[in-house]
């Protein structure tokens, strides 16, 4: 029986990325995000590029409203019969001024980034324990290891991602339900090209995807990337806060 993934956040970036490599496996593949007509142009490219038995279900969904991603995975079901890996990739990110602060995009990105993984765990999580298993993977950032200038709010709502996941691990696990959280540096996508500093250690989309994959295989808690970029960030959030604030200020 062909197992199945459902990837939200899939028309752009990482997401559709991910699409693509899950489908090239040959899972079924259901792919969610706000924008219907660009996941169906997905679907068609998929369909001539990769030529296997494999089924794509599209469907439109706001993860900042719980009722749709209920009609999605219900969809889903209903198709495929089950969820074996669902993928959370829905991001929301503008660069951030504590000077100029814009409340409204704060709370936007806190709703889209995290209520909106807090949405799918209370769709995803009785039809698991249904299941008796399956894997859950939601990418926050490496954002999320300490306060950076310029993404406060986008910083806290990975942090808290990775609190999260954290958290519920222990009970996850003892039900068969993997956890896993997706820690990147620079990607090259959407969101990144509203950087306007020199990314270090940026990478492709589909090399992103290429080391989820792996490390979802290998059902890894926590997968990061690329480790010269990550294991700088894991020092310096231990490093005394008068030395880390020091760094910090130069990136400003």
């Amino acid at each position: 029986m062909k197992k199945t993934c459902w990837i939200i956040g899939a028309s752009h970036g990482i997401g559709e990325a991910l699409a693509k490599n899950y489908y090239a496996q040959g899972f079924n593949l259901a792919i969610s995000a706000r924008s219907l007509e660009k996941l169906e142009q997905i679907k068609e490219q998929f369909l001539l590029s990769a030529k296997n038995s494999s089924e794509i279900f599209v469907n439109k969904v706001d993860v900042v409203d719980v009722n749709s991603l209920i009609k999605a995975q219900d969809e889903i079901v209903k198709n495929f019969g089950q969820i074996d890996l669902v993928i959370f990739c829905s991001a929301l990110y503008q660069p951030t001024s504590a000077l100029n602060f814009d409340l409204a995009i704060a709370k936007q990105t806190i709703d889209v980034n995290l209520n909106g993984f807090l949405n799918l765990l209370h769709v995803i999580t009785p039809q698991m324990l249904k299941q008796k298993g399956g894997q859950i993977a939601v990418i926050a950032s490496v954002a999320g290891y300490c306060g950076l200038p310029q993404s406060f709010a986008y910083g806290a709502s990975k942090a808290a991602l990775i609190n999260l996941c954290e958290g519920i691990y222990p009970e996850m696990q003892r039900q068969e339900i993997a956890i896993s959280v997706i820690n990147p540096g620079f990607v090259k996508t959407r969101l990144t090209g509203k950087n306007s500093f020199k990314m270090p250690f940026i990478i492709s989309p589909e090399s992103a995807a290429d080391m989820i994959v792996e490390g979802l295989e290998k059902k890894k808690f926590e997968i990061h990337f690329p480790k010269k970029f990550t294991f700088f960030l894991k020092v310096l959030r231990l490093l005394p806060y008068s030395v880390f604030f020091f760094i910090t200020k130069k990136i400003t």
